[in-house]
């Protein structure tokens, strides 16, 4: 049954009264399968929302400042100042462009400085957004259900068939509120065509959302007028609007809003169309939420949370006052919890004491081995005579303490600072590389794990740092991801990336070597550390 609550009057005044007493009336009736509320009126301009907000400020202070001013413009081709996106392609260029129109003009060198720092600002603004819309629509997924396997990114699969939606109703925008654990709030888990700031609005309160809390009822809600009656709380501006449910045979978990710039009707199959998009919103959440909720459990999950985070605090964040040295390291495990670690000391006889460990494993386990392993180290470490003597008194400790079946690589270098020299002994397969202004040289091959057996026999180099060179450590992770993507050719490419970089300080030469391992675009899975020592130059 075709049911309209249909308003002739532009605006609730004089009628008020009337227009109240027919809306009683229609309310006594049984809700039909969806509601229409429309007001044939001309249409209002429907106001754009900027993706950068601030850019207009930005360009007003340039045209008052120096008489040009700024523009955003989507896609990779033109000239400008490429913004990226969370990917690393390019979605936009910043255009500097004169206030008058000049063929000739060439920005000034200092707003070409400012336009090259707000793209750098905007392209980590669009990561973070895009980041942030990943990330809510995985927890869109926090429903229970069965396991289901599933291999595409939630937030990818979502904003499809969100898009699908909007070409099969000719709208204009769409969004996906999921209902918390306590059915009391709706949140934003995806949109599309809608700002990424609106996933930093606080959630919506359920008692309020009249047009929701009746399209959880079970009745699709069509409004072709939002702003005649504000109580149906449409969550944004647009003229027209459609609350659809999403839920599964057994719970109600959301809505779907698919909003229009044009006052419009949604015909009877336009809303069953939606229906059956809502529930095929419904199946892929259902196929995604195993992957945080079922795979482990929430005890462990919390533990697993906990364990990274005490990783992390006993990484070393404080670098030793050291004149002419400088060092800088960096750990990620491929998941919450992870074997690898790196760390440095100062001994008592005033030398430095650098480490990069690497247990197998995964998760918890390698958790554990890792911080056994640092334990010994830093126990050995106070009264062995050189690095090589540390790493076979480590490993009789490693094996001691495991059944056989736990194994781990581990390179120990000592730094005396007064003369430049470094003796380095490395078990298992880390990697050690010598970058020198003239070239590189790989300092050891692999040899047996720790834990493979009682007595070893780790690599043993001894070199004297000449200034404005360093020495560069790197996990097993590293290394097969090196290997993996270029074969032997690798470790040479990241050798020279770092040869490039080598004037600059030790936090920036590693930098440059996370900046080759993202842009190989392959999944990290394995745990991976990179520690740099670099002596200064002299003044």
């Amino acid at each position: 049954m075709d049911w309209r609550l249909e308003f002739k009057s532009p605006r609730i005044s004089a009628e008020k009264d009337k227009c109240r007493q027919n809306w009683r009336a229609t309310m006594a009736r049984p809700f039909p399968s969806y509601l229409r509320i429309h007001r044939q009126e001309t249409a209002r301009p429907y106001a754009e929302k900027a993706f950068f907000p601030g850019l207009a400020s930005a360009s007003e202070a340039l045209v008052e400042a120096f008489g040009c001013q700024l523009e955003f413009q989507e896609g990779a081709a033109g000239k400008g100042y490429s913004v990226v996106d969370l990917d690393g392609k390019t979605s936009g260029r910043l255009l500097v462009k004169p206030v008058l129109d000049d063929p000739d003009f060439a920005p000034p060198r200092e707003v070409a400085k400012i336009a090259d720092a707000l793209a750098a600002m905007m392209s980590e603004v669009q990561r973070l957004q895009s980041a942030l819309e990943q990330r809510e629509a995985e927890l869109a997924t926090n429903i229970p259900v069965s396991v289901v396997d599933s291999k595409n990114l939630i937030a990818t699969r979502l904003q499809g068939v969100l898009k699908g939606a909007i070409e099969n109703v000719h709208g204009s925008a769409a969004a996906i509120y999921m209902l918390d654990d306590a059915t009391s709030e709706l949140k934003l888990r995806a949109a599309v065509n809608l700002p990424p700031d609106r996933f930093l609005e606080p959630a919506r309160p359920l008692a309020a959302a009249v047009a929701d809390l009746e399209a959880l009822a079970g009745s699709a809600v069509v409004l072709e007028d939002t702003a005649l009656l504000p109580h149906w709380r449409c969550p944004e501006n647009y003229p027209s609007a459609c609350c659809i449910p999403i839920s599964t045979s057994t719970n109600p978990l959301g809505t779907l809003w698919i909003f229009s710039e044009e006052y419009r009707d949604f015909s009877e199959a336009e809303t069953q169309t939606l229906e059956i998009i809502a529930g095929r919103i419904a199946s892929e959440l259902e196929l995604d939420v195993v992957l945080q909720e079922k795979s482990e459990s929430h005890q462990l999950t919390q533990q697993l949370h906990a364990v990274a985070a005490q990783q992390d605090h006993q990484l070393p964040h404080i670098k030793p006052l050291l004149e002419g040295w400088d060092l800088a390291g960096w750990t990620e495990q491929a998941e919450q919890a992870g074997g690898d670690f790196h760390d440095w000391s100062m001994l008592d006889n005033g030398a430095l004491a650098i480490t990069v460990g690497d247990v197998d494993g995964r998760q918890l386990e390698a958790a554990m081995m890792a911080g056994q392993l640092a334990t010994a180290v830093k126990s050995h470490s106070r009264y062995a005579a050189d690095a090589r003597t540390l790493v076979n008194r480590v490993n009789h400790t490693f094996w001691s303490a495991s059944a056989g079946d736990r194994f781990a690589s581990l390179s120990y270098g000592v730094i005396h600072p007064d003369t430049g020299l470094i003796e380095i002994a490395n078990s298992g397969e880390t990697c050690g590389l010598l970058i020198t202004p003239d070239g590189w040289e790989e300092l050891w091959e692999m040899s047996f794990l720790l834990g493979a057996r009682t007595d070893i026999d780790p690599r043993y180099v001894e070199r004297l740092l000449q200034p404005g060179s360093a020495i560069t450590m790197m996990s097993s992770g590293v290394r097969e991801y090196l290997f993996d993507e270029a074969g032997p050719e690798g470790i040479a490419q990241f050798a020279e990336k770092l040869r490039e970089h080598l004037e600059l300080p030790a936090d920036r030469i590693l930098t440059a070597g996370r900046e080759l391992l993202a842009k190989l675009d392959r999944p990290t899975a394995c745990d991976q550390t990179i520690f740099v020592v670099k002596r200064r130059p002299d003044r």
